[in-house]
C-alpha cells in the first residue's frame, strides 16, 4: 500500500511538471541561414548570463528559450569562429514569448545583414539600428575631414579633442533619432532598450524628459526605471557630492553599509566576473593596497554582476584582501552612474567623492594613484610589466541595457 501511494504522488508531481512545461511561456527563434558553411553546423546563442547551441540542418535551426522577461542575446555561427571571420556581435531583442525568425546570407552580408521578424519592437529596433548606421556614417565622413582619420589612438596628444567632438557628434545625429522613436513610439519596448544610446550623450534633464514620453506600461519596465535612477545617479555622483550611505551583501550574505569605511580614504571599485580588464587590474589594485592599508585607507570591490555565483567564483579566484559585495540594489546606476567597468571613485574620508576613473591604468599612474601618492606621500612602484604594456590604458566595458 506504502509503495502504491508514493507511485501515486510521483505520477501526480510528473503531471504537474508535464503541465507547467507546456504552459510555461517560452520563445521560439527559427533561424534560416544560406551559403557555404564547410561544414561547420552548429548555431550558438548567448549573452552573460545564457549560453545554447543548435544544430544547422539543411540550412535550419531553432531554439526553445524559456521566456521571464524581454531578452537580449547574441547569435554567432560556428563558421565565422572556426574559419577565423570577422566578428561583430549580432543581437536579437525579444520581448514577447513568440515566435522570432532570423533570415541570414553568408554571402551577401553576413549575420550582420540578416532580417529579423517577430514582434514590433523587434522590427523597430531593426530599423533604428539602420538608421545609427547611417547616423554613424556621418560622424564618421565629418571626423576624417576635421582630424584625418574617423578614428584615433587614446596615446595620441589630440585623442581628448577627438573623443570630445565624437560624443558632440553622437548628440547632433543619434540623439534626435531616440527621441523620434520614443515620441513615435511610447508604448514599444524598443523605446525603452534604446535609452541606452542616451546615458552618455545627454544631460539628466534630456534623460528625464525621454523617460516621462514613455508609456505609464513602459515606465514601469525594469530597465526603464534603471534609466530613470542613472539620470539621478549623475546629479549623485558628481565630485563633491556626499555620497548617502547604502547596504550590500557580502559574499557571506553579511550587510555591508558604506559607512562601515568611515574615516578611510575609499576606493570603491566597481567591476564584473566577465570584465577581462577589471579582472587584469586586480593585481595592481592589491599592490596598491599592500602600500596603503597601514594608513586611513581602504578598498571596496561592488560588483555588477547578475549571476551570483558566476561572482563567488571570481572572488574566491581573486581572492582579494579587501572588502567584497554584489550590488543587487543597482547602486552602479542610481548612486554612481556608471555606464562601464571598470569604474573606480576615491571618496574622502567624510564620505565626499574626490575623483573618478573609467579604465584601467597599469603602469600606476592614473590620477587617483597620483592624489593617494600627494595624501600618503609615497607611491605605488608597479611590478615590472612588458615593454609593450608599459603606459597602457584599458578601456571600460561597456555594459548593455540587458545583460
Amino acid at each position: 500500500m506504502q509503495k502504491l501511494k508514493i507511485s501515486g504522488v510521483i505520477a501526480a508531481t510528473l503531471i504537474s511538471m508535464a503541465s507547467y512545461a507546456q504552459t510555461q511561456p517560452q520563445i521560439t527563434l527559427q533561424g534560416t541561414i544560406a551559403g557555404d558553411l564547410k561544414g561547420h553546423n552548429k548555431m550558438y546563442i548567448y549573452s552573460r548570463t545564457y549560453n545554447d547551441s543548435a544544430t544547422i540542418e539543411n540550412g535550419h535551426y531553432a531554439f526553445k528559450i524559456p521566456f521571464k522577461e524581454p531578452v537580449f542575446l547574441m547569435l554567432v555561427p560556428e563558421y565565422v569562429l572556426k574559419e577565423g571571420q570577422m566578428y561583430r556581435p549580432f543581437g536579437i531583442l525579444m520581448d514577447e514569448p513568440i515566435t522570432y525568425t532570423v533570415t541570414t546570407d553568408m554571402a551577401n552580408g553576413g549575420m550582420d545583414a540578416s532580417t529579423i521578424k517577430g514582434s514590433e519592437a523587434v522590427e523597430l529596433l531593426q530599423a533604428y539600428g539602420k538608421e545609427k548606421e547611417a547616423a554613424w556614417t556621418k560622424i564618421s565622413e565629418e571626423l576624417k575631414k576635421e582630424y584625418g582619420q574617423p578614428w584615433m589612438q587614446e596615446d595620441d596628444p589630440k585623442y581628448a579633442a577627438f573623443e570630445a567632438r565624437q560624443k558632440a557628434l553622437q548628440k547632433k545625429y543619434i540623439v534626435p533619432l531616440l527621441q523620434k522613436l520614443v515620441k513615435e513610439h511610447p508604448n514599444s519596448f524598443a523605446s525603452v532598450f534604446s535609452l541606452s544610446d542616451a546615458r552618455e550623450n545627454t544631460t539628466p534633464e534630456e534623460q528625464e524628459l525621454l523617460y516621462a514620453k514613455l508609456s505609464p506600461k513602459m515606465q514601469q519596465t525594469k530597465e526603464a526605471k534603471e534609466f530613470k535612477e542613472f539620470s539621478q545617479g549623475i546629479k549623485n555622483s558628481a565630485v563633491g557630492k556626499k555620497v548617502k550611505d547604502f547596504t550590500l551583501p557580502d559574499e557571506k550574505d553579511k550587510a555591508l553599509s558604506l559607512s562601515q569605511f568611515k574615516g578611510k580614504y575609499l576606493l570603491i571599485d566597481f567591476w564584473a566576473s566577465w570584465c577581462s580588464p577589471c579582472r587584469q587590474s586586480f593585481p595592481h589594485m592589491r599592490e596598491v593596497y599592500q602600500q596603503y592599508k597601514n594608513q586611513p585607507f581602504d578598498i571596496y570591490s561592488i560588483s555588477i554582476d547578475k549571476s551570483k555565483s558566476d561572482w563567488l567564483k571570481a572572488v574566491a579566484a581573486e581572492n582579494n584582501p579587501w572588502k567584497q559585495a554584489l550590488d543587487n540594489i543597482n547602486i552602479a546606476g542610481k548612486g554612481f552612474a556608471i555606464t562601464g567597468v571598470p569604474t573606480t571613485y576615491l571618496i574622502s574620508p567624510d564620505g565626499v567623492i574626490l575623483m573618478k576613473e573609467v579604465g584601467f591604468n597599469p603602469d600606476g599612474s592614473g590620477e587617483i594613484e597620483k592624489k593617494l601618492a600627494s595624501l600618503f606621500g609615497s607611491s605605488v612602484k608597479p611590478a615590472e610589466k612588458p615593454a609593450k604594456e608599459e603606459g597602457k590604458v584599458t578601456e571600460a566595458v561597456p555594459l548593455q541595457a540587458i545583460q
